[in-house]
């Protein structure tokens, strides 16, 4: 279930970015718009992770995964809708849609999924990410092609729908009674405890700090690698732009094995943290190798860097999805990992954007990803071990304290 939700969010992300160049050519939009679009859904996922926290007590993980995918169904209708502003709303209702695949699925995994495969079920979860981005870039051009843009976005927004339905007997099963939790009203989601909750409890466990901070430099290198790799393997290397593709969907379809993987060898070492540090060493190595290759540079070695930097460079995501639950206060798991979440979507924004001013300062490639990989290497030092001691009790749907479970 929460892998066909985590493809189905990913697969709606994916659509503005896909359908643009069909979509502004029809409405007269500039093409550069696109970038402000990605910026919107993002600002729509990071709303959600800072105020969800009420929604998903009152109505429980499931039911909040299921309002996610109804409303990047209506963000579909709204951009079908020929109006900047509804264009605008659409991107954001997708993009909020998007935000409770993580800490709602993550809620259901670590109290369903058994002990010792925790780690491998949350990255086989977490390879929804990059099946639903390799499923819209494949289906969406096709269905644009044999039915128009309409087709397209009624296709897709009937998609999320029916598994919004489908998930329905999963509720019933593992969420049987209404969750309960505080009246749901505006200012209820925009009060100070509502809003503050991920970041207090993410801050109470030391543990959660550090490993969220390793997340944040893996999300840099990876918001980099993700954004800049065509482009640096066509202007830096002198590739053709189907050879460069060809490597990014290389690096894409060994982010699915590899997420898969580091899950599986999580569980059979039982150290998440030392699988953790030997992806931040791969990535940094991967990021180190692309600073210093050139022109000429043989197609086997490319394609093997693109091989080990899928698996690693985007492949870490699910293993740390799956500590943060394990380190989370107990009850609390959707708000730390909303507030690990929203540390990863900084990485995912501020990265990209940092790494194309120091291209732009320096008017090379080569220091800024050196950068990237020194940066990346320090964080080495950050994935914790065991919960403290000192973990937070639980929180209160207000912000109090919780009484000690016995």
């Amino acid at each position: 279930m929460t892998l066909a939700v985590q493809s189905a969010c990913s697969f709606l992300i994916r659509l503005p970015p896909v359908v643009a160049p069909i979509l502004f050519m029809d409405r007269g939009i500039d093409s550069s718009a696109i970038g402000y679009l990605a910026g919107i859904g993002m600002v729509g996922s990071m709303t959600f992770l800072l105020m969800g926290a009420l929604l998903m007590a009152r109505v429980g993980s499931v039911r909040t995964l299921q309002l996610g995918l109804v409303g990047g169904a209506l963000g579909v209708v709204l951009i079908a809708i020929p109006s900047p502003a509804l264009l605008i709303a659409g991107v954001f209702l997708m993009g909020l849609g998007y935000g409770p695949s993580v800490p709602a699925s993550s809620d259901i995994l670590r109290r369903a999924a058994p002990r010792d495969r925790q780690t491998l079920l949350f990255s086989v979860k977490q390879s929804g990410v990059p099946i639903g981005g390799m499923l819209g870039g494949a289906l969406l051009p096709p269905l644009i092609g044999l039915g128009g843009l309409a087709a397209c976005l009624v296709a897709s927004g009937i998609v999320a729908l029916a598994i919004a339905a489908c998930i329905e007997p999963v509720r019933k099963h593992i969420e049987p009674e209404e969750a309960g939790g505080a009246p749901l009203t505006l200012r209820s989601f925009l009060s100070a405890d509502n809003l503050t909750v991920p970041i207090r409890v993410l801050l109470g466990t030391g543990g959660l700090v550090r490993l969220s901070l390793s997340g944040l430099t893996l999300a840099i290198s990876q918001g980099v690698w993700l954004a800049f790799l065509v482009t640096i393997l066509v202007e830096k290397l002198g590739l053709s732009l189907v050879a460069a593709g060809t490597l990014f969907a290389i690096m894409q379809a060994a982010g699915i094995i590899g997420r898969i993987a580091l899950g599986w060898v999580s569980d059979r070492i039982g150290s998440a943290a030392v699988t953790l540090k030997a992806a931040i060493a791969l990535s940094a190595i991967c990021t180190l190798i692309l600073a210093l290759i050139g022109p000429g540079t043989s197609w086997p070695l490319l394609v093997m860097l693109a091989l080990v930097a899928g698996a690693t460079v985007t492949g870490w995501n699910g293993v740390q999805v799956a500590e943060v639950a394990r380190l989370s206060p107990p009850g609390r798991v959707r708000e730390a990992s909303a507030g690990a979440t929203l540390l990863l979507f900084s990485g995912y924004v501020v990265g990209p954007a940092l790494f194309a001013l120091a291209v732009k300062s320096s008017g090379d490639y080569t220091a800024p990803l050196l950068a990237v990989a020194a940066l990346t290497a320090a964080s080495i030092l950050l994935p914790g071990g065991a919960r403290p001691r000192g973990s937070l009790t639980p929180l209160e749907p207000d912000g109090s304290r919780a009484p000690p479970a016995h």
